[in-house]
């Protein structure tokens, strides 16, 4: 019998040091491009419909193997797609080191009418696990028991605060925000912080408007719908989840955002260990939500915050906005084509 319990623990220990190398090496760049269909029963959209490629949490940061060999990936599998619309929703960066990665992934898409951004909070910032213990001098010299009891406090803190399934940040250092966005404008994506574009080209007619990230900017759902005419057709960017919840997103046709990086670990039974959003639940921190006709797509994003992946791999979203009717050759007479506002396929 000790044998066996010996054995065992081997094998559950090999097991997991293989599911750690995995989650660590393999699945992260495993990126996936999942093709999705929405209808919308407004007008504004061409007879063909709309294609938005929607990216999220690249996460970008000092160069490595796996996130070179990530985005080679990405690159290749979206080279040879067309598309009308570039979505960016937040955390392009996670350290500044980051930022020429993402720079080089932009220069690569060409969108047929347009690209937007909006920021995330990484883009603010830059985190650690270390953060959570605060800034110490370097000359502080040894630590102090009261200062190890402190760190432990906060560790715990942090642990209470991820079974809870709470936020938690743990800020080292801050980015240049505005830099970001200018480097960004100045190949073709708009970044969008709290306000709206009209859109009209190629038989589109659209609002498309952008938050701010809820925790570390100035979020204002309000300000960002201020221009866009009540019944237009309307998408929102939003890097938080949390925008669902948010009185007026009922005006939006399609809320795009990420943060949540899927949880980025799923354990059986239990979940995603972490969703990041304060109404995601365990069971469903990425993908299709629908309130009324209005409908939010989580992106499981690109890149991580911890270098780990396990059961949720790195996702690229191209989604094709059609209009719910069409207009029939022999009567020249618009006809419905599917249930209205309610199907999203996967294809």
């Amino acid at each position: 019998m000790q044998r066996w319990l010996k054995g065992a623990l081997l094998a559950a220990a090999g097991a997991g040091a293989l599911a750690a190398l995995y989650a660590r090496f393999i699945e992260r760049a495993t990126v996936t491009l999942d093709r999705y269909t929405i209808t919308v029963d407004k007008p504004g959209l061409p007879a063909e419909g709309l294609t938005i490629l929607h990216l999220s949490d690249l996460h970008c940061r000092a160069e490595s193997y796996t996130q070179r060999r990530k985005l080679a990936r990405l690159m290749s599998l979206l080279a040879d797609e067309q598309y009308d619309l570039l979505a960016l929703t937040g955390d392009l960066i996670h350290d500044e080191p980051g930022l020429p990665a993402v720079l080089k992934l932009v220069e690569s898409l060409h969108p047929r009418l347009a690209g937007f951004s909006c920021p995330g909070n990484h883009d603010y910032w830059e985190s650690s696990i270390w953060g959570l213990f605060g800034r110490r001098p370097a000359d502080a010299g040894p630590w102090r028991w009261s200062e190890v009891l402190e760190a432990g406090r906060k560790l715990l803190e942090f642990v209470g605060k991820v079974i809870r399934n709470e936020r938690v940040y743990a800020r080292v250092t801050f980015h240049d925000v505005p830099a970001i966005h200018a480097a960004l404008a100045a190949r073709g994506v708009q970044p969008l912080v709290n306000r709206a574009v009209h859109l009209q080209a190629a038989g589109a007619d659209l609002w498309i408007a952008g938050v701010d990230d809820l925790t570390q900017g100035a979020s204002d759902l309000t300000a960002a719908l201020a221009d866009a005419p009540t019944g237009a057709l309307l998408l929102v960017l939003a890097h938080n989840p949390d925008v669902w919840i948010e009185p007026g997103i009922e005006a939006a046709d399609l809320v795009l955002a990420g943060h949540t990086h899927g949880g980025q670990v799923r354990l059986p039974l239990m979940g995603a260990i972490h969703t990041q959003g304060t109404h995601m639940r365990r069971r469903q921190p990425a993908g299709w939500f629908q309130r009324g006709a209005s409908r939010m797509f989580v992106s499981r994003g690109v890149g991580e915050s911890l270098p780990l992946r396990l059961g949720v791999p790195p996702q690229a979203a191209l989604i094709r906005i059609k209009p719910a009717w069409t207009v029939c050759p022999a009567t020249r007479l618009r006809s419905n084509r599917c249930e209205v506002g309610l199907r999203v396929s996967s294809q």
